[in-house]
């Protein structure tokens, strides 16, 4: 009578980190790697996070101060090449103002990449050869 015919098998799975909290964590992590945000490392590093919320409510404002919809969430100077990081959420998605602008800076020989992890970013650090303390590791 009580058999498991039918019956789905319980999956627990983990939650999915959103952007902020994941945004937060990796500027901690670029604080321990590179330097604090804003200040230039002993290897000619420099980092910060952007801002793109919108606090007057009033897209026009933000426009005519030359603030771009899809800018990156991360910006890392070395070598004076620029290196922007979107992160995004397991389950987020790139905007097309995000791709187009992604895009735009890859043509003007900047870097561009997506992450979703505080794992990405460092594996993209190593990547890009963009110095750092190497005082946490990229997980296997």
């Amino acid at each position: 009578m009580g058999g498991s015919a039918g019956l789905r098998r319980f999956r627990l799975q983990p939650p999915v980190v959103r952007e902020w909290p994941l945004q937060a964590q990796i500027a901690k992590l670029l604080t321990i790697e590179i330097a604090p945000a804003g200040h230039c490392s002993p290897w000619g590093v420099w980092w910060c996070s952007i801002d793109h919320a919108n606090y007057g409510g009033i897209p026009a404002t933000r426009v005519r101060r030359g603030i771009i919809a899809g800018l990156g969430d991360l910006y890392v100077e070395h070598h004076g090449r620029a290196h922007w990081i979107e992160l995004k959420a397991a389950d987020g998605r790139l905007t097309p103002a995000q791709r187009e602008l992604a895009g735009e800076i890859i043509k003007a020989e900047g870097r561009w990449a997506l992450a979703r992890s505080a794992d990405d970013v460092l594996a993209l650090l190593d990547q890009w050869a963009v110095p750092r303390h190497r005082r946490t590791r990229v997980a296997a």
